[in-house]
């Protein structure tokens, strides 16, 4: 009886063992895994050089430790065939050379996803650009973008599905890809009335500039699963309108409010895969946004798109992808005429503004 008892166990442990190696995470033993995560993608597709204006847009990308003190953050999660989260790491680098990490995990099967972004190292890990949320299920995990308008704000993304065998070391190497656009915006002309004033003061009175649309999506899931990967400001609300850029407003003109005190430029992130994108300016005397330009993109992720802007074309905005060629001649004066127009009704999430459409 004995025997059969001592069997019978014997087997059953053999076939937990066979489990583990199918995919059933094994608590106990830990195997060496080596990770490797290239950097050289993380911004090395947003190279336009605007040689209209003398201006590249890479140049801060390429000095970012050296001239803004700031780091690639590099985090890398595992989640075990459940979904569940198990481990995770992060790495800060000052250069794009790739990232080789040694972690030792249990036999199973797991989804490995890292995620690039900048950050701020001295204010810890959660300084990132973006920051996680929801993160122990990978049904929930989330990525969420902590300022859509500035140039840091880009992310990349890689997941894949490995299988650690009880005995072995194992190799994961991940190539993360941008997640998103950014938005090199330039306003011309702006201080003029006409191109008759050219070179003098003339007001035209535009008191604030812009760049909004709908369907401005502020967080990405992290599931590769995940049947929409955007999660969008205010998903209830398909006619809401929120600021893709900066407002440009008085602390952009000079104290006699008559003109610009220069052609501006910005730059804003696009997550979203399919923006409806305005661009806008408010008279003098009121508050609302009259709008201009209006169209339906589809952003191609690691691209650069021109959001162009002159007031002496003030009918025809240019938004697509940067390439150099949408600058304009001129050979009369183009003044604003009326446009549609939309008021801000909520305020209340920082930096994010709403609109409402005047019926």
């Amino acid at each position: 009886m004995k025997k059969y008892y001592f069997g019978a166990i014997a087997l059953a442990m053999m076939l937990f063992a066979a489990c583990g190696d199918d995919g059933d995470e094994d608590s106990g033993t830990l195997y060496d895994t080596d990770i490797t995560v290239s950097l050289n993608n993380f911004y090395s597709t947003y190279n336009y050089n605007d040689t209209y204006h003398d201006i590249n847009v890479t140049d801060d990308y390429r000095t970012f430790h050296s001239e803004h003190d700031l780091y690639i953050q590099t985090r890398v999660l595992f989640y075990n065939s459940n979904g569940v989260l198990v481990d995770s790491l992060i790495k800060y680098t000052t250069n794009i050379n790739e990232v080789n990490i040694s972690k030792g995990l249990p036999a199973g099967k797991y989804t490995v996803v890292t995620t690039l972004t900048f950050a701020d190292k001295t204010s810890g890990d959660d300084a990132s650009w973006w920051w996680l949320a929801d993160k122990q299920k990978l049904s929930t995990a989330k990525m969420n973008v902590r300022n859509r308008f500035s140039k840091w704000s880009i992310m990349s993304y890689a997941a894949t599905e490995v299988n650690i065998v009880s005995g072995q070391r194992s190799t994961i190497r991940l190539n993360p890809r941008p997640v998103g656009a950014l938005g090199y915006l330039f306003f011309q002309n702006f201080q003029y009335k006409n191109e008759s004033t050219y070179g003098t003061v003339a007001d035209n009175n535009i008191r604030a500039l812009c760049v909004y649309g709908r369907n401005v999506a502020v967080s990405y899931r992290l599931d590769p699963d995940a049947s929409d990967h955007y999660i969008y400001m205010d998903d209830a609300g398909g006619s809401y309108w929120y600021f893709l850029s900066d407002k440009l407003e008085p602390s952009d003109f000079d104290s006699s409010w008559t003109y610009f005190k220069s052609n501006l430029y910005d730059y804003f992130y696009i997550l979203s895969p399919n923006p409806e994108i305005f661009f806008g300016y408010v008279p003098k005397g009121s508050s609302s946004f009259t709008g201009y330009g209006q169209k339906n993109v589809t952003i191609s992720s690691g691209n650069t798109y021109l959001a162009y802007w002159d007031y002496f074309q003030v009918g025809n905005p240019y938004f697509g992808v940067a390439n150099n060629n949408q600058w304009h001649t001129y050979s009369q004066a183009r003044a604003a005429e009326p446009g549609q127009h939309y008021s801000v009704i909520d305020e209340s999430t920082p930096r994010a503004y709403r609109f409402s459409m005047f019926k």
